[in-house]
Formats: C-alpha cells, structure tokens, sequence
C-alpha cells in the first residue's frame, strides 16, 4: 500500500455535487436491520444554511463541545459548522456524569 501510494504523483480532486456522498451515516437498527444513510453534500449545506436562518450567528469565540457518537448525523453537522464559522470545537470525556465538568 505504501509503495502504491508513493507511486501516485498527482491527484485531481473533483469538487462535489450537490447529490455528492459526503458520508454514510450507520443507523443501530431500532426499526428493522442496521443500514448505512447515504447522507448528500446537499443535505449538509442545508444544515448549515438553517443555522444561519435561525440566526443563531456562532462566531470564532464560541466554543462547541461533542457528547453524541462521531458517527451520529447530528454530530457531523455541528463539527463541520464549527469548522466553517472557525470556532472551537471539544470532546466530552464518554462519562456523562462528568459532562459539566468537561465543559
């Protein structure tokens, strides 16, 4: 694998489309047999297009912290908002008894 990679000289990267895959998102299989969500480029910049709208205006100074899975939707939104706004972005430590603390 490492030499195959050192043996790639150029990459041509190809900006997405609206109906571009950005990720899969799992689900747990609650309703029925665990599947993977197609989870579109589009849906993700409709997110972060409703954050705007609602106007809650999160700015470098402001400060997220992650409790929910990587994984989970709602997780993948708000770090990538984070990193479009430039805002920091933390980890709880996975004990929620300890959650105020981490913040």
């Amino acid at each position: 694998m490492i030499e195959k990679g050192k043996s790639i000289t150029a990459f041509e990267f190809e900006i997405p489309k609206p109906e571009t895959y950005y990720m899969f998102c799992y689900t747990s299989g609650t309703t029925g047999d665990p599947k993977g969500a197609k989870m579109t480029h589009k849906g993700f910049v409709a997110c972060q297009s409703l954050v705007e709208y609602i106007g809650l205006n999160l700015i470098e100074s402001d400060i997220s912290i992650s409790y929910l899975p990587y994984a989970h939707i709602f997780e993948q939104s708000c770090f990538i908002y984070s990193l479009a706004r430039g805002f920091s972005h933390g980890y709880y430590s996975g004990d929620p008894l300890k959650l105020v603390e981490d913040i």
